[in-house]
């Protein structure tokens, strides 16, 4: 049984996340390069969350972006998110608070992390809506007389 609801509730605070990310990112002179990764973050960590909500599976609170994967992979094997740029995406939840820790952040720093929370939620939205049609698919064969 899937929860659409709670999964859509997920993505929509993901979008959240990365509108304001793109709107610090589009609008600020100097850009809060810090506060944009971080916002991209989140909303990657958002949207495999809406993953596991999907699935009724325990969400963790983890800004870990390896660990959800790993999470999500026993439910699907689609792609959902970069896996190679995990690591470097879950850094941004903490690193990006700590001035010592995020001086080398740069326009590029922003810019990927743009990059992998659209992306992210691009695929997740695709495979919520390809899920939940296939699941509507299958309900209505079971209820349909034979």
């Amino acid at each position: 049984m899937s929860d659409y609801d709670e999964a859509k509730t997920w993505i929509s605070l993901a979008e959240r996340d990365y509108t304001v990310a793109t709107h610090l990112h589009t609008t600020l002179i100097p850009k809060p390069i810090e506060i944009i990764c971080f916002h991209c973050q989140q909303a990657v960590e958002k949207a495999l969350k809406a993953v596991l909500a999907y699935y009724g599976a325990d969400i963790p609170k983890t800004h870990d972006i390896t660990l959800l994967i790993k999470l999500c992979s026993v439910h699907t094997n689609a792609k959902l998110t970069d896996e190679k740029a995990a690591d470097t995406i879950t850094t941004f939840a903490v690193v990006a608070r700590y001035v010592e820790d995020n001086r080398d952040f740069t326009e590029d720093t922003a810019k990927f992390a743009l990059k992998q929370a659209q992306q992210t939620l691009e695929m997740v939205k695709q495979y919520l809506a390809k899920s939940e049609k296939e699941q509507k698919d299958k309900d209505q064969k079971e209820e349909t007389p034979k």
